[in-house]
């Protein structure tokens, strides 16, 4: 009944509650954008969602638009391209904030999957062989909190697929509160789920 049902109201208090929360970050975040940038604050980009959809995910600008999609170790080819905000608002994971109204439009949960991009066609396979693309993609996941950017893609698919087959109120609950730690202590590593058997 939750994951049916219960979750889409608890995806939607909780986006809202985290925007009035968060207002003043966010607005903060725009202005400094705003000023620094002269692209647009606000990135589009394609992402793989539930059974498999494409949609478009939100986040503040941390790339100018010419960067290409980079996946895999490939990604490290564009540090030197982000500036110290930017690196900034990508290290605390700020700049995936405006994903609070793909959550809204129900494009995304609180709670699920990370939405990778099409072109990691591996991860993406991954999931839809487990049954982890049955669920929306999440702004955090049970992948996040057990070892985040660490997790080859095996392990990933592994733990969003452990949480496809198991939503409930308390995991969702669980993963929230374990999620802002990680962040500040930005390891992801340390584990409160079970590795899949």
């Amino acid at each position: 009944m939750y994951k049916e049902h219960i979750k889409k109201l608890f995806d939607f208090m909780g986006a809202i509650i985290a925007l009035i929360v968060l207002s003043p970050l966010l607005f903060v975040v725009y202005v400094i954008l705003c000023i620094t940038t002269k692209d647009s604050v606000i990135y589009h980009q394609q992402r793989v969602g539930q059974y498999g959809a494409i949609f478009e995910i939100y986040k503040f600008r941390t790339l100018p638009t010419d960067t290409p999609i980079l996946v895999g170790e490939q990604r490290v080819k564009i540090r030197n391209r982000v500036s110290r905000f930017a690196r900034f608002l990508r290290t605390t994971s700020i700049d995936e904030l405006p994903q609070l109204i793909n959550i809204l439009k129900g494009d995304m949960s609180l709670i699920g999957p990370r939405p990778v991009v099409p072109q990691e066609t591996e991860l993406v396979q991954l999931r839809q062989a487990s049954g982890a693309l049955n669920v929306k993609p999440g702004l955090t996941g049970l992948a996040q909190v057990n070892g985040r950017k660490q997790l080859k893609n095996i392990q990933k698919a592994d733990f969003d697929a452990i949480y496809a087959n198991h939503v409930t109120l308390l995991g969702d609950i669980m993963i929230i509160l374990r999620t802002l730690p990680i962040i500040i202590e930005r390891d992801g590593i340390r584990r409160f789920f079970g590795k899949k058997h």
